[in-house]
């Protein structure tokens, strides 16, 4: 049986500014029984808890939700993604405190040892936005939440030819709604995309500000 882990956010650095959370982050197996820990000066920060898009546009919740003890242990009780970001100022924005995981289920104990012949699950297409499609103010983190997304899946976005387009993008260019220059827009009207390799995928709209105003964004985990 795998027993829970501390997850010390930031390891020696700790909780604070300039940092890279989720270069910190990437490749970590989060399970549910796991704590986070935030280690930090007390009164320099906070830690809030937040949605996708609050965590998208660095929104504070109500000061009575922050976490502010300097050694907040934060337990992660169920599956899925998981948003947390200062509160202090504009370190969120412009200071790059925030932090996104996926938080994987507790695994179960094996009933039988499946043959060599069971079958695996077949890909699957995920419509994004499902029958709203690509478009503008749709939560596509709420979206997202809960889904299995898989190495072999495929995402297709629906949108009107010359409304929308879609641009596949580094992790600091979603967060700042910056196209790639490297990247050429997708603009079909029914881009699919293959999930080839597992991990986080950041995906976002480069027409006009659809993506800082609209909300025209996506990250998932790939498993």
């Amino acid at each position: 049986m795998v027993s829970a882990k501390d997850f010390i956010v930031g390891d020696d650095k700790g909780w604070t500014t300039n940092f890279n959370y989720q270069a910190w982050a990437k490749g970590k197996n989060f399970r549910v029984g796991d704590r986070l820990v935030f280690k930090y000066p007390v009164g320099s920060h906070n830690v809030f808890k937040v949605s996708g898009p609050g965590f998208q546009n660095c929104i504070k919740p109500p000061l009575s939700e922050a976490l502010k003890t300097g050694n907040d242990v934060i337990v992660l009780a169920t599956p899925g993604q998981k948003w947390y970001i200062c509160g202090v100022a504009n370190h969120c924005d412009k200071a790059g405190m925030r932090l996104s995981i996926f938080v994987n289920a507790k695994p179960s104990p094996p009933i039988h040892v499946p043959s060599p012949s069971s079958p695996l699950r077949k890909p699957k297409d995920f419509i994004v936005g499902d029958e709203r499609g690509w478009t503008k103010f749709v939560d596509y983190q709420a979206w997202a939440n809960g889904k299995d997304f898989r190495v072999g899946d495929r995402l297709v976005f629906n949108y009107r030819v010359g409304v929308h387009n879609v641009f596949k993008v580094t992790e600091g260019s979603f967060f700042n709604c910056i196209k790639s220059p490297l990247e050429k827009p997708r603009t079909s009207g029914k881009d699919i995309i293959v999930l080839k390799t597992p991990g986080q995928k950041f995906y976002l709209c480069g027409v006009a500000d659809h993506c800082a105003k609209a909300g025209m964004k996506l990250f998932i985990n790939v498993n």
